[in-house]
């Protein structure tokens, strides 16, 4: 399963990068002017903390979009991808934060709505999700908690009251749910059961 950063991050590498006007500009004879220089969208540097950071300028604007982080040395070591952050609106800020272990994805942590905050974080092993916590009223506090067994959603969890407390259990068998439970008297255990 992909990511969800990466549907977004494909609609936004699909608007076009105005670095190359000036390549396109001098390839057809036309005039440019130091503003129309070719401006590579791809920078890399090394940061002096022990990383090499792969920076694209998605919309031109030229600040990094995506800034893929490697650590720095030799080797195959070197090319493993350590940490990506993403800045899915282009208002300079952090959106969404990837982290990576031995060339795989360990964690996804997204502002969906730009204030600066996690709302959603998913956790991956061995490639597929296993866990994803959403944060729903924005207050800082997931709750609603999804988990995953062999890619299925096998039980969700919830905090249906805002008092940071599960009171609310989905139990599922590939995929379909068969059972939900409430918590009814806030004693972090299932009063009621009820069947799908």
């Amino acid at each position: 399963m992909l990511p969800r950063t990466t549907f977004l991050l494909l609609g936004a590498l699909s608007l076009p990068l105005t670095a190359c006007t000036a390549a396109n500009k001098a390839g057809k004879g036309q005039e440019t002017s130091e503003e129309d220089e070719y401006y590579d969208p791809v920078q890399e540097v090394d940061d002096g903390e022990g990383f090499r950071k792969v920076m694209l300028d998605v919309d031109g604007d030229h600040k990094a979009d995506v800034t893929n982080f490697y650590r720095a040395g030799e080797g195959d070591e070197a090319n493993l991808l350590v940490r990506k952050e993403i800045d899915l609106n282009f208002d300079g800020k952090v959106d969404v934060t990837q982290i990576w272990k031995d060339g795989a994805m360990t964690q996804e942590h997204i502002d969906a709505d730009f204030d600066g905050r996690t709302d959603w974080t998913d956790y991956y092993s061995g490639g597929e999700r296993i866990r994803a916590e959403w944060d729903t009223s924005f207050d800082g506090s997931p709750d609603l908690i999804r988990y995953y067994e062999g890619g299925k959603l096998a039980r969700l969890e919830m905090d249906t009251t805002g008092d940071s407390a599960i009171d609310y259990w989905e139990y599922y068998e590939e995929g379909v749910m068969q059972r939900s439970g409430w918590d009814l008297d806030a004693d972090g255990k299932i009063d009621r059961w009820g069947e799908q």
